[in-house]
C-alpha cells in the first residue's frame, strides 16, 4: 500500500483518512430555473400592466367628441367656410390637390379641438379662411400657458400625421399628387410653428420663453416688408397687440408660471416637431423636383 494513502497515530492506534475535496457544485435544478423564470415573467407582466394602464388612461382622455356642443350654426359655419376656402384655392390650383390640402387643415384643427375637450374646456366655432388657414375658438380659456401650449402642439402634430399618411399613399401608389399634398402639409404645419403671436408657435413658445417672440416677430416683419401682403400686415398688427397684452398683464396673473420640467417638456416636443417637419418637407420637395 502506498504510504501516502493512510497514516497511523502511535498514541491511539487509530487510522486517519486524508481530507477529501468538497463535492463539485451541481447546476441549478430544473424546478429552480422554472420558478425563477416565472417570477421574472410575473414581475415583467406587472410592470407592463402598469405601463399599459397609464398609456390607456392617457389615451382614454383623448376619446372625446372634439365638436361637442356644436349646433347647426357651428356646423354650417365650418362647412360654408371650408367650401369657400376650397373654391378660392381651386382658382389657381388643381381641385384634387386643394381638397387634400384642406383636409389636412381640417385634421390640424380637429387636433386642437380634441385636446381642448380632453382638458375639460369647450370649443366655440371652427372656421376656415382662404389663404390664411383655419381656427378653432375656445369658450373657456386655458388655465395656464402649459395647457395652452399642449393645445397649440396638438394641431401641428395631427397635421403632421395626416401628411405622413399622404406620403405613405404616395409610396404605395406612386401618384405624385399625394406627394405634393404631403409636402404642402409638412410645410404649412412647419410655418404654423413660427413663434408669432396668433400662430400655434406663438402659443407654444410662450410656455418656453417669451424671448422667442422677438425672433418670430422679426421674421414676420421681414416677410411683410418683402412681400407686402395685406394679410401679413393684419397678422403682424394682431400679433403685436397680443404680445403687448401678454406682457402688460403678466404680473397680474399666474398664467405663465410653469415648472422647469413643464418648460423642458414643451421645449423638447416643440423643437422635435420643428426638426421633423422641416426634414420631411425638404425630403418631399427634393422628390417632387426629381419627378
Amino acid at each position: 500500500m502506498d504510504s501516502s494513502a493512510v497514516t497511523a497515530s502511535p498514541s491511539t492506534g487509530s487510522v486517519h483518512l486524508p481530507d477529501q475535496a468538497p463535492p463539485e457544485p451541481k447546476g441549478r435544478s430544473l424546478g429552480g430555473i422554472i420558478s425563477a423564470s416565472l417570477i421574472a415573467i410575473g414581475v415583467a407582466l406587472v410592470k407592463v400592466k402598469a405601463l399599459l394602464f397609464v398609456v390607456f388612461a392617457k389615451f382614454k382622455m383623448l376619446l372625446v367628441n372634439p365638436l361637442e356642443g356644436f349646433g347647426v350654426a357651428q356646423y354650417a359655419l365650418a362647412a360654408v367656410s371650408m367650401a369657400v376656402t376650397i373654391a378660392a384655392y381651386a382658382v389657381k390650383m388643381p381641385l384634387r390637390f386643394v381638397v387634400g390640402f384642406v383636409l389636412i387643415t381640417v385634421i390640424h384643427e380637429l387636433g386642437h379641438a380634441v385636446v381642448i375637450r380632453a382638458k375639460g374646456l369647450r370649443t366655440g366655432v371652427m372656421v376656415f379662411i382662404p389663404f390664411v388657414g383655419g381656427a378653432v375658438t375656445l369658450k373657456d380659456q386655458p388655465r395656464s400657458a402649459y395647457v395652452d401650449a399642449q393645445i397649440g402642439l396638438a394641431g401641428p402634430m395631427a397635421g403632421a400625421l395626416a401628411s405622413l399618411v399622404c406620403l405613405q399613399i404616395f409610396k404605395w401608389s406612386g401618384n405624385s399628387l399625394y406627394l405634393a399634398i404631403a409636402f404642402a402639409g409638412f410645410l404649412i404645419n412647419l410655418l404654423n410653428l413660427l413663434p408669432v403671436g396668433l400662430l400655434d408657435g406663438g402659443r407654444i413658445s410662450g410656455a418656453i420663453s417669451k424671448w422667442m417672440w422677438l425672433f418670430g416677430g422679426a421674421a414676420l416683419v421681414y416677410k411683410t416688408v418683402r412681400q407686402q401682403n395685406p394679410l401679413l400686415v393684419v397678422l403682424l398688427v394682431l400679433s403685436a397687440f397680443q404680445v403687448y397684452n401678454s406682457i402688460v398683464h403678466e404680473k397680474e396673473s399666474t398664467f405663465y408660471e410653469l415648472t422647469g420640467a413643464q418648460r423642458a417638456t414643451i421645449a423638447v416636443a416643440y423643437f422635435a416637431l420643428v426638426v421633423f417637419l422641416g426634414h420631411q418637407a425638404m425630403l418631399s420637395y427634393d422628390r417632387l423636383q426629381t419627378m
